[in-house]
């Protein structure tokens, strides 16, 4: 069995069953006939980006890591969508204003993110202030932003 097909196993049986520990996995493999070493199957639970994640007992066990970049700029956009009031560009800030009582959910997600240029937020209950690491960024972050409310 070339490496794919492992890999493809590995998915399947991640998938369908409680992995809690590398030796499991193991003993699961040997099972269909795959002599796999603990080397190898630590190579392909970091080429299949597999986690830890809590399993419905409270164990952890392996899973798929979740894409949360893309998760957070959903969020960031239907929050822009749903709150945002008014984007202004001042030197090295960018200024948000939002609904009452939503500024800080927007500083929360937003220092969340990698965003290029971004030094980090502060926020009130209506305002939430981007610090920017020059106004050249803060115009492209204000863009960004503009772009993600539409």
């Amino acid at each position: 069995m070339n490496r794919e097909e492992r890999l493809e196993r590995i998915t399947q049986l991640v998938s369908e069953r409680e992995i809690h520990t590398q030796e499991e996995l193991q003993e699961l493999l040997i099972e269909q006939g795959l002599n796999v070493t603990q080397a190898t199957i630590s190579r392909d639970i970091h080429s299949l980006k597999l986690v830890k994640v809590p399993s419905k007992g409270g164990k952890l066990k392996y899973g798929f890591q979740v894409d949360t970049e893309h998760l957070s700029y959903e969020k960031l956009r239907h929050k822009l969508v749903d709150a945002l009031v008014s984007l202004e560009a001042i030197q090295c800030f960018v200024m948000v204003k939002t609904l009452p009582g939503h500024a800080h959910s927007f500083g929360a997600l937003l220092d969340s993110m990698e965003i290029p240029g971004k030094a980090g937020t502060i926020c009130g209950n209506d305002t939430c202030l981007i610090i920017c690491r020059s106004p050249e960024m803060a115009s492209k972050i204000k863009h960004q932003l503009e772009v993600y409310s539409e």
